[in-house]
């Protein structure tokens, strides 16, 4: 048995040029070869259930080996899981080769069966970075299963011997040149979506125990936003769902906020270069995705007319958008921030550079950490500007997501204490991003004037409903006035 380590990079096939252009490659010699896999699985995926892939492969030199690999860990991006591969004689599985614990007890081994086979040329580097090894490949090639096929074209960055640091290193220099992005998307996970296993699951939020440090909930916390951020992104290209991008920015607020909640605990420079990364992210894509609300709370109107103004409006914006966001991927700073941002959290540096203080913040317990953050959020929700007009209600948003996502993150350590709060904001952000919406409109006058006159009048008369959302929200603030919020207080 051994443990793979590899960081994994999607890139255009028009950025194949570039990468093969770069420095570091000039002086070595590449080792090309073509290889062939089969995957296998139960009907019903119990493997790919258990986060374990079973395959065998045909070598260039006409081997064959079979390799199980078990279920892992995805730290920022990098990939941590044990494998077992060996010889056999031919493209036939012989599971007596592994050992009694590798597979899951319950396998039903007798149903294994082909589900899917990958094939693709490998151009592999053997790079030394720092006082490591590094195996850099690049493979292209195909996926297929159940008569569907999906192009395969990545970089793989495999530890083989060294430290991690220099994995990130070699991954930061080929994406200060090359547009690539950080990719948690295996070959398996294409074969076996093709082949009918459901993907795309929202990463599982770490159960925060009352145990842990803030340190040690802070990194965990921040690398499930990394996770979601990753698989958001290819959600939306694989989809082409706008949704998934709305999603991907929520995310970036998410880290912007985590940062924010204990930053006492991080030194100034580290906040500093974090958020910037954060802030530059979402100051390409927030333009981008400007019309997309309106466009969605348009649709969700029981109001045909203002259902079919959506998909004009969408069709007329996504064009644009498209372009404007090919043109940021074909820009390596995009990738390169990622990246340094999942680098930030894995060497840790931060915490190399704290002071005692900080260090004394840190190595508290979450509690007395989310109780900090608890009373800080309770106190940025200002109740009373929800009894004024649209833009004092609109100006809480914020405080509103904040508070929310602490409720979500750190419920468990409140047992159902939390619950109704919960429920009230989660209600109240729903009607602050309809309302949200409904000012937006006003920002797209130009294609409200390009409408159908009859669709006119019923975008016109959704934006006017206003007043009502606007008295729902008041509603729900009431259930928050300061005596309740006083309570969850103390609770904290």
């Amino acid at each position: 048995m051994s443990q793979e380590i590899e960081l994994k990079l999607s890139l255009a096939k028009e950025s194949v040029d570039v990468f093969l252009s770069l420095d570091c490659l000039a002086s070595l010699q590449a080792e090309t070869f073509y290889l062939e896999n089969t995957y296998y699985d139960t009907q019903d995926f119990a493997l790919s259930e258990a986060s374990a892939a079973l395959r065998t492969r045909k070598m260039a030199d006409g081997r064959y080996v079979q390799t199980l690999k078990s279920r892992g860990t995805n730290v920022s991006g990098l990939h941590q899981r044990h494998e077992w591969e060996m010889p056999i004689p031919t493209n036939q599985l012989d599971l007596s080769l592994f050992p009694e614990s590798a597979l899951p007890s319950d396998l039903d081994t007798q149903n294994l069966k082909p589900i899917f086979t990958t094939h693709f040329t490998r151009r592999c580097w053997n790079v030394q970075q720092g006082n490591s090894l590094i195996e850099l490949v690049l493979d292209s090639g195909m996926v297929e299963a159940a008569e569907q096929q999906e192009p395969i074209l990545e970089l793989e960055l495999e530890l083989k011997s060294g430290v991690v640091t220099d994995l990130f290193c070699l991954a930061l220099q080929i994406s200060h040149e090359v547009p690539v992005m950080p990719s948690d998307v295996s070959k398996a996970e294409r074969g076996f979506r093709l082949s009918g296993r459901a993907f795309g699951g929202t990463p599982e939020l770490p159960s925060i125990r009352s145990d842990l440090t803030i340190g040690t909930a802070f990194e965990q916390l921040f690398n499930f936003e990394l996770q979601k951020l990753h698989q958001q992104w290819h959600l939306f290209w694989q989809t082409q769902q706008w949704r998934y991008l709305q999603a991907y920015l929520v995310s970036l607020g998410n880290l912007s906020t985590e940062l924010d909640w204990f930053k006492q605990m991080i030194p100034t420079s580290h906040v500093q270069f974090v958020a910037s990364q954060l802030d530059w992210i979402e100051q390409q894509i927030r333009p981008i995705l400007s019309w997309w609300p309106a466009c969605f709370a348009l649709s969700q109107d029981v109001e045909r007319d203002s259902q079919d103004a959506a998909f004009i409006l969408q069709r007329e914006s996504a064009q644009k958008a498209m372009a404007a966001l090919d043109a940021l991927v074909n820009n390596p700073e995009l990738g390169f921030r990622l990246l340094s941002l999942a680098a930030w959290l894995h060497k840790a540096d931060w915490q190399q550079d704290q002071t005692d203080e900080h260090r004394q913040l840190s190595d508290q317990s979450i509690r007395q950490g989310v109780n900090a953050c608890f009373k800080r959020a309770l106190l940025e929700l200002d109740t009373d500007n929800f009894a004024g007009n649209a833009s004092y209600a609109l100006s809480q948003i914020s405080a509103v997501h904040k508070l929310l996502i602490l409720c979500q993150y750190f419920d468990r350590l409140y047992g159902d204490e939390l619950s109704d709060l919960k429920e009230h904001l989660r209600a109240l952000e729903e009607n602050l991003a309809q309302l949200s919406a409904m000012g937006a409109i006003s920002q797209l006058t130009d294609w409200v004037h390009r409408l159908p006159m009859e669709k006119q009048a019923s975008v016109h008369s959704w934006a006017r409903s206003q007043t009502v959302i606007l008295r729902e929200i008041k509603q729900l603030a009431a259930t928050l006035a300061k005596p309740q919020l006083v309570h969850y207080g103390e609770l904290a």
